[in-house]
């Protein structure tokens, strides 16, 4: 596999988007599987979900064109061509059928993580039967143990976070396509060519619904969408490789924690909110990121646009790890970590003067 079939997965899976969100559009519609405004929404008219469905299909098509006509990728994992494509093909089926079911019933939360655990069970289980080592970024040592229950956490914890993360027109759709882009791009420069194919697909696929997304959107992607997102960009966390090989491998981890920093961001500031405020944890409100730029004064889409922005900078950060030397990436990290801080302090000042005035 070369550069060349990795550009083919980005296009033909954006191709397959552009063409399938119209479709999913109009079936939405008819089947009336829409997104009524209400209070805690910005939105104003009633609009069509189903999105995530052309997400998933899109993606699903590509990686299964390359399974049949690619012999093989080059890849540094444990994990055969074809295996790897069945895994995320069931993987990101799986999520998407979950997510499309609360779409329709509406599930409680604690049904919602628990349909979530079992999606992470399953492929986790399909790594180790498949001879991957299941593992948080790192392998071996004495806390291996841990790597199971931890990678399962990961994802249902990035799954989640991504989902919280879609409260704007094109936030999570901008910031899964970001994210999957650089994951493409470090793994094609270490060489491991089969997950770069893969996060090519899912940011095509991610990108041509972003277009329909973006504010006023003609169309969501619901749940169905972003928890099959969140689990890609978790899996696909997982099985890339970040650190050159001789490097201190425990750093390996501060690669997919900076491309996935905004939906974690996200989630802490909303959970710290709910239990500083006394609020159920797992309540819907208006106290996001968006909202809150929102409320300091910034349109949506400006909004939207400081956010993407934060993400891409997150990335290009990322990029640059495998690059240095161990001790610059740990202070390249910190760096990051500060510059975080430093946004959220200054949002949080501005959000309190906003108030007492």
């Amino acid at each position: 596999m070369s550069i060349k079939e990795i550009g083919f997965a980005f296009f033909a899976a954006l191709s397959a988007s552009v063409l399938l969100t119209p479709l999913a559009r109009r079936v939405a519609l008819r089947y009336r599987l829409v997104d009524k405004p209400n209070r805690r929404k910005r939105h104003l008219m009633t609009t069509p979900l189903f999105g995530g469905m052309a997400i998933y299909l899109s993606f699903a098509v590509t990686v299964i064109a390359g399974m049949l006509f690619l012999n093989g990728a080059a890849s540094i994992i444990s994990f055969g061509w074809r295996s790897l494509c069945l895994m995320v093909i069931t993987g990101a089926g799986l999520m998407s059928i979950v997510g499309l079911v609360d779409d329709i019933l509406g599930l409680s939360p604690v049904i919602k993580l628990t349909l979530h655990t079992v999606a992470a069970v399953l492929v986790g289980f399909i790594f180790v039967t498949k001879g991957a080592l299941l593992s948080v970024f790192i392998e071996g040592g004495s806390f291996a143990w841990l790597t199971a229950p931890l990678t399962v956490l990961w994802l249902v914890g990035i799954t989640n976070s991504v989902n919280l993360l879609d409260h704007a027109d094109g936030l999570s759709a901008g910031t899964c396509a970001i994210a999957a882009i650089f994951f493409s791009i470090i793994n094609l420069i270490s060489g491991n060519y089969s997950v770069a194919f893969i996060s090519a697909a899912l940011a095509g696929a991610t990108i041509g619904f972003f277009f329909y997304n973006y504010n006023p959107a003609s169309i969501f992607m619901g749940d169905c969408g972003s928890n099959m997102l969140g689990f890609m960009l978790g899996i696909i966390a997982v099985l890339g490789v970040y650190t050159p090989e001789g490097s201190i491998r425990e750093i390996a981890i501060f690669t997919p924690v900076l491309i996935l920093a905004l939906p974690m961001i996200d989630t802490a500031f909303v959970l710290k909110y709910r239990w500083k405020n006394g609020k159920p944890l797992f309540d819907a409100d208006r106290n996001h990121l968006a909202h809150r730029l929102m409320r300091l004064g910034l349109s949506h889409n400006q909004a939207v646009r400081v956010l993407l922005v934060v993400a891409a900078l997150m990335g290009t950060l990322a990029l640059l790890l495998p690059t240095l030397q161990p001790y610059q990436a740990v202070l390249l990290f910190a760096h990051a970590l500060g510059l975080i801080a430093l946004f959220s302090f200054f949002m949080n000042r501005a959000e309190t003067r906003d108030i007492k005035k």
